[in-house]
């Protein structure tokens, strides 16, 4: 059996459960209370009418439930569920509400750039770069573009820094010699190979940029820690 059924079960019995148990234990209270004033030639008797009351709540209790889950589940299509887990739910609805843009508006720079964006956030790396690729033959070469291809590229190649990546990167800083995500890039990959010399002098450039659209504080704690590895290795 389905463990989603089997979930659904044990919830809707461990409710009405709950449901019969509150009632049993009030009206064995309140029977108690009456037996007490009671006669004691004449005891009291549990009536079993009462019982109506908890049935009568536990099957609105189920309608209740078993409609809503009609109405908001996917009741045909329960026992072929599965789970995404390489995409966060969030970012997937994201990518599908930008592709859908595209589709309708295919020549659209922004939404090129958007569907672009959320393909990277989801780690959907070749996707990302044809979308890129696609904003590019529209819109041309501009630094920021080829230097967010190029950050794909690498990623996508499991932080592989490729000639054909560093083509890339280097077109990128031909237009704009503090472009950001080429010169973290190359920083970064320095870094990760324990270049720290070149990680910093990468670093070291983009702090010379007049650029405030990055945090200064970030990379001034990159550089103190790769000059750290560095005493550290001396």
């Amino acid at each position: 059996m389905n463990s989603l059924a089997v979930g659904i079960v044990i919830s809707l019995s461990v409710s009405v459960a709950l449901i019969w148990r509150h009632h049993l234990q009030s009206a064995h209270l309140l029977l108690n209370e009456t037996a007490l004033g009671d006669e004691p030639h004449h005891p009291a008797k549990f009536s079993f009418s009462e019982i109506k009351i908890p049935a009568a709540v536990t099957i609105t209790f189920l309608i209740c439930c078993l409609s809503l889950y009609a109405q908001i589940g996917r009741f045909g299509e329960w026992d072929k569920g599965v789970v995404d887990e390489h995409i966060d739910y969030l970012i997937a609805a994201d990518i599908n509400k930008n592709a859908r843009k595209v589709s309708e508006q295919p020549k659209s720079e922004i939404a090129l750039l958007n569907l672009a964006q959320s393909y990277i956030a989801g780690g959907m790396y070749p996707e990302a770069i044809n979308s890129l690729d696609e904003l590019i033959a529209l819109s041309g070469e501009a630094a920021d573009l080829l230097g967010m291809k190029a950050s794909a590229m690498y990623y996508r190649d499991n932080r592989t820094m490729s000639l054909d990546t560093e083509l890339v990167l280097a077109r990128a800083l031909a237009l704009d010699k503090f472009e950001f995500q080429s010169r973290l890039l190359k920083a970064t990959h320095a870094y990760l190979n324990g270049q720290y010399e070149q990680a910093i002098e990468q670093w070291q450039l983009l702090l010379q940029s007049e650029s405030q659209s990055f945090n200064r504080a970030s990379i001034n704690n990159a550089i103190f820690k790769a000059e750290q590895k560095i005493a550290d290795r001396s």
